[in-house]
């Protein structure tokens, strides 16, 4: 799918119990020239965090997005009762349904508080470039409004794009690699609190590739976001303020700083696009 096309998906949700997780794989981000990182492609997981304490995150949202070659898995946040915040580098490829998976916590299970539904829209920023990774975000429509309950809430968006938030304590959340070592997402919504840091300590270590659009936070005591947290909520206080976009290939406990697309760099394109 063309970045600056909007396309129309209307499909009937596939059961979980049908699902071949075997061609599940968490999404990343793609044909990154391995000279503009020196250890290889970006690729984002949550590590040394903890599991969730089931439905404290109502907003969180997993994706099961068609690709070719299987299934590929990201996260994402509601932020409006039709409408789901997400990177452009997760559905970017789709070659067929992106299934919503809203009020889970154990997601390869049929939890009585979760609601799927096939995306009716997706909207990819129109100046979505994998090569340079920038302006990495999405919108999905869901065919109409979910019905808001103790386990599935909207997220509110931080608004002030004068505020860096540098040294605030964030939290991110998602089902991707819980280590190095896993092959599979998460069974549980995971964790981490992160403190963000300057945007000027962040392009040290990625040469450059990080823009004012982008926030980032520390990766150090192997504390991060790894493949399959893409698509996610970074959050401050009750506000997202950050999207899980990139981080680096050679590990996600090595240290290096996770990046985010930032929110607020964005807040008018997406008011646009929220039904």
């Amino acid at each position: 799918m063309k970045a600056t096309v909007a396309v129309l998906f209307v499909f009937i949700a596939i059961a979980q119990a049908d699902r071949d997780w075997s061609k599940v794989f968490p999404a990343h981000i793609k044909d990154i020239p391995h000279a503009r990182i020196p250890h290889g492609i970006p690729s984002p997981r949550i590590t040394g965090g903890q599991e969730a304490t089931p439905n404290s995150i109502p907003y969180q949202v997993g994706l099961f997005i068609s690709v070719s070659g299987g299934t590929a898995f990201c996260g994402g946040s509601l932020i409006s009762p039709q409408t789901v915040l997400t990177a452009a580098h997760c559905v970017d490829s789709v070659t067929g349904a992106v299934e919503v998976i809203l009020g889970a916590h154990r997601i390869r299970e049929n939890e009585p508080t979760q609601v799927r539904v096939n995306a009716s829209r997706i909207i990819v920023h129109p100046q979505w470039s994998s090569t340079l990774i920038r302006n990495d975000i999405a919108v999905l429509h869901l065919p109409q409004p979910v019905q808001l309950t103790d386990a599935i809430q909207v997220v509110a968006l931080a608004s002030d794009n004068s505020n860096s938030f540098q040294g605030h304590e964030a939290h991110v959340s998602g089902w991707g690699l819980e280590s190095d070592e896993a092959t599979a997402i998460a069974e549980s919504l995971r964790v981490v609190s992160l403190p963000i840091i300057s945007n000027s300590v962040c392009n040290v270590a990625y040469l450059g590739v990080i823009q004012d659009t982008n926030i980032c936070a520390s990766g150090l005591g192997g504390r991060s976001t790894c493949s399959g947290d893409s698509g996610g909520p970074l959050v401050i206080g009750a506000k997202q303020v950050g999207i899980v976009s990139f981080g680096i290939a050679l590990g996600c406990e090595i240290g290096w700083p996770p990046a985010f697309t930032r929110v607020t760099s964005y807040i008018d394109w997406i008011n646009a696009h929220v039904i």
